[in-house]
Order: structure tokens, then C-alpha cells, then sequence
């Protein structure tokens, strides 16, 4: 019966840290294909999100999975920690920055397409510009806080909650 028995394997660190770095490679090479794959679609079929949604899938996906299965095992915290250590910013802060900044953008954006197709004159556009600007702050500020800075926070503390399991086992 011992064929069914789990044997410990022995394993090499050096090389196990080698096919590890192998894989990290590969995972970029794949997420850059990718990219390049949208970029070249974009660039010669016009922007049409149907001929992409395998790629955004693609690289949605492996970033969620990545930070839901490094909270799982309480590592996300510590990279964090890690992080925090070498940097002059917090994650938790540049995730917030990160958030405020997109919700900006996106809100100019629209704020000048708007002055631009909508306005007659000066002062409409001004009036168009601060209008839609204003509005777009209102929706898309709360939304990227709550997907960058919440989902951070969320993933930080079952990642701590992880790690205390892991360590009181």
C-alpha cells in the first residue's frame, strides 16, 4: 500500500527558485503579448471591445487571481510590508493616489470632450466644461477609491487574517 502513501519529495532549492524565476518570466512574456495583442486590434480594426475580450480577460483574470490567491495565503500583507519598507509611499497611499488620479482623468476627459462637441463659445464650453467635470468627479472618484483603496484594504486584512491562522497552526 505504499504506492497510494504521498511521498516526500526532495526537492532543490536552488532549482525550484530557478523554475520559479523561469515562470515569472514566462507570465510577463504572456501579459506583454497580450497587451501588444490589444494594442495591435485597436490600431487595425478601430476600438471594438469584442475583438479584445479574450486578452482583457486574460489580464484582468491573472491579476485578480494573482492578489485573491496571495491574500488566501496571508503573503499579500508581507509583500505590502515588504513594499512599505523600501519605498518612500505607502501602498495603501499610492493606491488611494492611484484612485484620485484616474477619477480625475477621466473626469477632465469627458469635462473637455464636452466643452469641445457641446460648447458655443467660450463661456458655454466653461459652463459644459465645469458641469460634466463636476459630475464625472461625483461618479468615477467614489468608484476607483472603493476598486483601488477597498479592494487593498480588503485583500490586507485577510491576508493578516491568513497569516495569524497560519501561525497560530
Amino acid at each position: 500500500m505504499k504506492w497510494l502513501s504521498k511521498r516526500q519529495k526532495i526537492a532543490d532549492e536552488r532549482i525550484i527558485n530557478m523554475q520559479n524565476k523561469i515562470y515569472k518570466e514566462i507570465y510577463m512574456i504572456v501579459m506583454v503579448l497580450c497587451l501588444i495583442s490589444v494594442a495591435m486590434k485597436y490600431y487595425l480594426y478601430g476600438i471594438d471591445v469584442k475583438l479584445v475580450t479574450t486578452e482583457l480577460v486574460i489580464l484582468f483574470a491573472s491579476g485578480i487571481y494573482y492578489t485573491v490567491r496571495a491574500a488566501s495565503l496571508g503573503i499579500f500583507s508581507d509583500e505590502v510590508e515588504l513594499h512599505d519598507r523600501n519605498s518612500k509611499v505607502p501602498m495603501s497611499s499610492k493606491n488611494v493616489y492611484i484612485g484620485l488620479g484616474l477619477g480625475v482623468f477621466i473626469g477632465l476627459f469627458f469635462g473637455i470632450r464636452s466643452a469641445i462637441i457641446y460648447g458655443d463659445g467660450l463661456f458655454n464650453s466653461l459652463v459644459y466644461f465645469v458641469i460634466v467635470f463636476i459630475a464625472s468627479l461625483m461618479i468615477y472618484l467614489p468608484f476607483f477609491l472603493v476598486l483601488f483603496a477597498g479592494s487593498f484594504s480588503v485583500a490586507a486584512k485577510a491576508s493578516k487574517k491568513a497569516s495569524e491562522q497560519d501561525l497560530d497552526e
